[in-house]
């Protein structure tokens, strides 16, 4: 049959938009025309720049053709930016089929035929997606998760709490809630015992076993349903099903090079040389004394470099001159240096002990107790953050689809699917796939519905999220998916790529594409236009970064208008290379290059936040009086500085402004005047608002540019979302948070971004240098898993020192498994980066490398080396100092007297009394406690902030249950007001206990309860000696016809007093103050009988005075 007759059995009213497409081209015109008909369930094989963007949306609009509801539809992205541009891509070809207006363009006229056939059944049925572009379900894994487990929020135990973005600290609750239990008396023995085992591994260090902790509970999804269930005798037929797969394997392949020869050898030396006595057994085969014959002989054959060697000497046990030299090296030269003898001797020589180590089990059994407790707090630790993370959205979405006897119980009927469409398919992660198949398990063959897998298993590379590529290749092998067998398509024509480049991937993928198991499909190329490849050896890395600068310039003069982009694996690699475009006045475009917090203006902004947070940070204060909207000069701040604890104290010191420069003092003086405005503020109390406010009073607008303002909003918007109840109540949630952003993009005529940003992009030319630099090292975790051979395998960590036994062998032959996945990886991560460009390829390494980076098999150059050993050219670059010195460029101050005008929206002044004629306003001092020490101000302070915030909010709001919770706010007031770390604790306990015996007592209940008149920090003003004073009353209220002045005193009955005696002396000590406040008030024309009192929570007394 042809592909026209193909095409016609299809969907008739598709047919001619089918014929169109296989119009275009004559290469792969058929199978691109067929994997858009719903009435096929598609595997969709598309190599980088084959259009399948194109082919996913032609796929979409045609399904939208037999639909009765465009929800019966389902796009499935990993990205929102793809989702995004799916989207819009079909609003946009119904907004182009609307016009009436045919295209010119023959490849826009499939797409605009395709939309005035979806706008006839919009019509039909009511759609009006013009208006609803919503009904549209194109959506990411997460965002669909999230979707299914909301909208069944019973079946999946996700009850409208969010989605975290970084669980970091909640995953650090959970695992340290499951360490410390070793202190707990209660807890299992089981528990205790595997508690005792991993802390003794990490010598009783819970700050070693956290970041492993984390690094699993991240990556769950991949290891939890098969670790609960295992046991020490399935690790062991595992391990022994493994072990006779990959000898049968290797031997298999030694004897297509008559390995028995080489064994025969080593069996005759064992009688001749002591060196060889291990030989004696003389063949190869899975009994133990012939997997130690296999191992021995392997480590004797192989050199360091992993590389079978091309002669034996007396080194090797094989002396000169003798017969079995002679015959040992005349193999060795008939091998001819076959890679596949190389592997089947590495896995010779690594193989472990057929035996599970008896420790190894031991310590799977401790983990696997440990994680069902770590499980139950991590659930714990959600429940108490009301925030879920994302595999934890994913496994609840699982639940509710396989919640019923079938599938659609678990959906909303909005929401049953007919036609299933999901994009980069090759990324999928196990619980992603999972999802995917519970969506489809209840389907059948024939039954009108449809699946649409579409993926490129050459550009998986996101394996450090869980992608699994097996899962896609898998699924394309058996060309099945669930009840729907697969029609598997391969699109072979590259739209985006000159011929030049488009040949020299072929040339060089197919040959590092070649193991076992690889289908590489050479692309066509559908350019005719110019381009070129160049691979080119520089001698140090600033000769590099000079001729990335030749290469920009270059390409631009060949073509002003192209887009030019540099690629990098880590953005570690471009110490070099930005100093140099910036030397040669080229601007770039960093995308997730540059932390946010590197950037000067953030980073003041940083310490204005810390300096308002904790008023004893003196780095962060010091910080700010440097910056660049206070700009205090080095001997200024030296002089505020030196000799004063707290900077924000010293700053209204009269010693210290005698001592300042002219200039300093006006700065200074201009600094204290924006404190003092904001805390007067009725937002005082609003860490986001108060650095908000201040950085605008003080004119920090005026120091940035557009782009700088972008990330200080960016920010500021941060951190109203870390201060809920108005102070940062966990800080490192704030700054881990803020360690995770990057700088807004600026403009500029080069971009720069790492490979996987490149994914998906495309570029005029792309330059991609440092291939010899290798990535960041990961940590060594507490287990290794693995699927070997189809079964689930894992290996603990036992940190044993001695490489050669049974535990660190077994660990480690699961680890080389695991790291040639990211080797292979690392291989499809080149192809991605040399697949971007349009017209123009460059790859540059720098010979001037430390010996075990160069070649090294975690750097591109080693995955590329054996193709591209022979391309390396020396370039020619002019040699150029440049200077890399790191650290930020000085801003401009601004002037002493600079003056803001700000935005009303961005700062609010402190209330005033109208009725005041003179700003002679007398300041009260700081707040004291009882006693000159800073604690117990301190205590006194924040004791204050609570009494307050429950008279505002109402008694009735509050109980001592609910005050049990606020100890991380206290801790927070307390560390902002300079309270030492070390006693932090002692010190919240103290004022809990205040709080407590306030909330639980008659006197103190009366005093927050509602009043007329009553108020916290009342402001009160008159004209006393010929002059206006003024004061802020703790708690004033009319009780009974009676003005009541009370203030609270935290001070502690000193041990040997009795109480008595005490409240006289705070009595005496406070009534000359309470009277000037009655004074006051009288003034200020209150006519009715004024008393006094003081509450003391410590002893639970209210003295009237």
């Amino acid at each position: 049959m042809t592909a026209q007759a193909r095409i016609e059995s299809q969907v008739p009213h598709l047919t001619p938009i089918m014929n169109a497409i296989a119009a275009l081209n004559p290469h792969d015109a058929d199978v691109r025309a067929l994997s858009i008909d719903p009435c096929r369930s598609v595997a969709l094989l598309a190599p980088a720049g084959s259009g399948k963007t194109t082919q996913l949306l032609y796929r979409f609009m045609a399904c939208l053709t037999v639909v009765e509801r465009p929800e019966q539809i389902r796009a499935i992205t990993f990205t929102n930016k793809a989702a995004g541009e799916i989207r819009e891509r079909v609003i946009g070809a119904l907004a182009m089929a609307s016009s009436g207006v045919e295209p010119v363009e023959a490849h826009e006229m499939p797409l605009y035929m395709l939309g005035r056939l979806v706008l006839e059944r919009d019509a039909l049925l009511g759609w009006n997606l013009s208006l609803n572009p919503s009904r549209l379900n194109i959506q990411t894994f997460d965002a669909y998760c999230a979707q299914i487990a909301g909208k069944m929020p019973i079946m999946s135990g996700l009850g409208g709490g969010r989605t975290a973005d970084d669980a970091s600290l909640i995953y650090r609750t959970a695992i340290l809630d499951t360490l410390g239990s070793v202190n707990d008396e209660s807890i299992p023995q089981e528990l205790r015992e595997a508690l005792e085992s991993v802390l003794g591994f990490a010598r009783n260090q819970f700050e070693v076993l956290v970041p492993m902790f984390a690094s699993l509970l991240m990556k769950r999804d991949q290891w939890v349903g098969e670790i609960m269930s295992v046991n020490a005798n399935d690790l062991s037929n595992t391990l022994a099903s493994i072990i006779e797969t990959e000898m049968t394997e290797a031997l298999g392949v030694l004897a297509k090079y008559n390995f028995d020869t080489c064994w025969r050898i080593f069996a005759d030396a064992s009688g001749v040389h002591d060196h060889h006595c291990w030989a004696s057994y003389g063949k190869v085969d899975l009994t133990i004394e012939g997997r130690d014959f296999a191992r021995r002989a392997a480590k004797v054959l192989l050199k360091t470099d992993d590389m079978i060697r091309s002669k034996v000497t007396v080194k090797d046990g094989f002396p000169a001159k003798e017969a079995l030299t002679s015959r040992m090296n005349g193999f060795l030269s008939s091998l001819d240096g076959s890679p596949e003898v190389d592997e089947a001797l590495i896995k010779l020589r690594d193989l472990p002990d057929a035996e599970y180590p008896a420790e190894s089990a031991r310590m799977i059994e401790h983990l696997t107790i440990i994680m069902r407790y770590l499980m139950a707090n991590l659930m714990l630790a959600f429940d108490s953050n009301a925030a879920v993370d994302f595999p934890e959205v994913a496994q609840r979405a699982i639940l509710s689809l396989g919640a019923g006897i079938e599938v659609g119980e678990a959906l909303l009927e909005e929401d049953r699917v007919c036609h299933l469409l999901v994009d980069e398919n090759q990324d999928t992660s196990p619980s992603q796939y999972q999802l995917l198949s519970c969506l489809v398990q209840n389907w059948e063959q024939d039954d009108g519905r449809s699946v649409f897998l579409c993926g490129d298993k050459y550009q998986s590379i996101y394996l450090f999220r869980g992608a699994t590529v097996g899962l896609f290749t898998g699924t394309v092998e058996e060309r099945r998916f669930g009840p729907k067998e697969l029609e598997v398509y391969h699109l072979t024509v590259n739209f985006r790529s000159s011929p030049a480049i488009v040949e020299w991937n072929n040339k060089v993928y197919s040959k590092l594409f070649s193991g076992p198991g690889s289908t590489f499909v050479p692309s066509v190329p559908f350019r005719s236009t110019p381009g070129n490849v160049t691979v080119e050896a520089l001698s140090t890395s600033a000769a590099e970064g000079v001729r990335v600068v030749q290469l920009v310039e270059d390409a631009f003069k060949a073509d002003p208008d192209q887009s030019v982009a540099i690629l990098v694996r880590a953005r570690s690699h471009l110490k070099y290379i930005l100093p140099a475009l910036k030397q040669a006045g080229i601007s770039a475009s960093g995308t997730d290059i540059d932390p946010i917090a590197d950037s000067a203006p953030v980073a003041e902004i940083v310490s204005l936040i810390r300096a308002l947070w904790h008023q004893a940070d003196r780095t962060s204060w010091l910080a700010l009086l440097r910056s660049a909207f206070v700009g205090l000069s080095w001997e200024d701040t030296l002089t505020v500085g030196m000799g004063h604890r707290v900077i924000a104290v010293a700053l209204r010191m009269k010693e210290v402004h005698e001592n300042l420069s002219p200039e300093g003092h006006a700065r200074v003086l201009r600094l204290v005047e924006a404190l003092d405005g904001v805390e007067k503020s009725s937002r005082s109390d609003e860490l986001a608002w108060r650095a908000r406010a201040l950085w605008a009073a003080l004119g920090g607008m005026a120091t940035v540019d557009q782009t700088e303002l972008g990330d200080i909003k960016t920010v500021f918007k941060l951190l109203g979302t870390h201060t809920a109840t108005g102070d940062l109540d966990n800080p490192q949630a704030f700054f881990n948070a803020l360690s995770n952003l990057y700088a807004s993009p600026k403009a500029g005529v080069v971009q720069i971004m790492t490979l996987h940003k490149a994914k998906g992009l495309e570029f005029g030319t792309v330059i991609i240098p440092a291939l010899q630099k290798r990535g960041g090292r990961d940590d060594t975790p507490l287990f290794h898993w693995r699927t070997i051979n189809g079964q689930f395998f894992l290996a603990p960590n036992m940190g044993s020192q001695d490489d050669m036994s049974p535990e660190s062998r077994l660990f480690k032959f699961v680890a080389d498994r695991v790291k040639a996945d990211h080797r292979d990886e690392l291989e499809r991560l080149g192809y991605v980066g040399t697949t971007r460009p349009i017209s123009n390829l460059h790859l540059l390494a720098c010979k001037e490398v430390d010996n075990d980076e160069a070649g090294s098999a975690n750097s591109l150059l080693g995955s590329l080396k054996r193709v591209l050993a022979d391309e390396f050219v020396e370039a020619d670059a002019h040699s150029t100092q440049l200077d890399v010195a790191g650290g930020v460029p000085a801003k401009a101050r601004l002037d002493a007297d600079h003056c803001v005008t700000l935005p009303t929206d961005s700062f609010i002044p402190a209330s005033t009394n109208e009725a005041l004629p003179t700003e002679n306003e007398l300041h009260d001092e700081l707040r004291e406690g009882e006693g000159d020490d800073h604690r117990a101000k301190v205590e006194g302070v924040v004791y204050h902030r609570f009494v307050e915030m429950i008279a505002k909010e109402g008694l009735d709001t509050w109980s001592v249950e609910r005050l049990r919770g606020k100890g991380q706010a206290v801790s927070a007031l307390m560390r902002r007001e300079g309270y030492p770390i070390r006693d932090i604790p002692a010190g919240r306990d103290r004022i809990m206990s205040l709080l407590a015996t306030t909330l639980k007592s008659e006197k103190g209940r009366w005093i927050l309860s509602k009043h007329d008149q009553g108020g916290q920090e009342v402001q009160v003003s008159g004209y006393r000696n010929g002059r206006w004073v003024h004061r802020y009353l703790d708690r004033p209220f009319v009780d009974d016809h009676i003005y009541w002045i009370t203030d609270w005193k935290t001070a502690e009955c000193p041990e040997g007093m009795d109480v008595e005696t005490f409240l006289q002396t705070i009595a005496v000590r406070y009534r000359q103050k309470m009277e000037e406040y009655r004074a006051v008030v009288i003034e200020a024309g209150i006519e009715l009988l004024v008393k006094l009192g003081l509450y003391l929570p410590a002893v639970d007394r209210f003295i009237e005075l």
